[in-house]
């Protein structure tokens, strides 16, 4: 029996990554008609359950899709812009759980895909636009949609961690991974970037000793860094932050070939010692 999976993410581009640095903007969401009458501050809430809600009211497996035994994981990115209508809109799409040695059918599979996506977001109601510091703005998104094709004896929205993942997130150009490898790449791919990009405070003194900070990563399942927690001296968690955003867009992790979020934590070491 087909299964229909929506994770429904909404990601408002101005504040793609949290942290723990203060929000200085004064953000209004764009307002559906049936949130009008809801407080500004919880406007947002609103404007995520009510397109949850329409994309489930919308949503299609393609047939030809589902003939082929395919899924795939759907990016749309889209504005609201000043007249509170759907503007830019776009969608890229994400073959899961089955490789193409043709380009030509890879972007035929995706394309089905990124336009049963795009039907959803077409059907989108004009809303009362949003706001920026009380201006009237664009507010650019992205949703990622998910497709798969039968049903699993664990919950897709679930974030997992690196222990009960078949494969680890891939960075770009990984070849020639097996399961078992790509968590051990995945763990030298973040100390790589970590060691490139890391930069000390202005505070720091040689003579300091090492400093440890936490960070927890969460890596949503279209592979996008979605949550970022650390714990430490402030001023050595926001270098060892900056350090870890400097990390592309992944491969998703899989289980049983579906993609999932899932959390990574470990410490980031300053010692110009070592």
């Amino acid at each position: 029996m087909l299964n229909k999976l929506l994770s429904i993410i909404v990601i408002f581009f101005f504040f793609s990554v949290s942290s723990q640095e203060k929000q200085l903007v004064n953000k209004e969401f764009p307002v559906f008609p049936i949130c009008k009458l809801v407080p500004v501050k919880n406007q947002s809430v609103c404007f995520n359950e009510t397109i949850a809600e329409h994309i489930e009211k919308y949503f299609v497996f393609p047939d030809s899709a589902k003939e082929l035994g395919l899924q795939s994981v759907v990016n749309v990115f889209f504005e609201i812009d000043i007249n509170g209508k759907v503007d830019k809109l776009f969608a890229k799409s994400s073959i899961v759980g089955v490789e193409f040695t043709d380009s030509d059918a890879l972007n035929t599979a995706n394309s089905i895909f990124e336009q049963a996506a795009l039907n959803i977001f077409n059907k989108l109601p004009v809303m009362k636009p949003g706001k920026i510091d009380g201006v009237v703005k664009s507010f650019p998104f992205r949703i990622p949609v998910t497709y798969r094709n039968e049903s699993q004896n664990f919950d897709l929205n679930d974030v997992f961690t690196l222990d009960n993942i078949d494969w680890a997130p891939l960075f770009p150009k990984a070849k020639d991974v097996t399961p078992e490898t790509s968590i051990t790449l995945f763990k030298e791919n973040i100390q790589f970037y970590i060691k490139k990009y890391l930069k000390y405070p202005k505070t720091h003194n040689d003579e300091s000793t090492q400093v440890i900070v936490f960070l927890d990563l969460i890596i949503e399942n279209d592979g996008n860094i979605f949550e970022i927690s650390s714990y430490g001296d402030e001023e050595y968690r926001v270098q060892a932050e900056k350090a870890i955003k400097k990390i592309p867009s992944l491969e998703p992790a899989l289980k049983n070939d579906y993609p999932v979020a899932m959390s990574y934590s470990f410490p980031v070491v300053f010692d110009k010692n070592k």
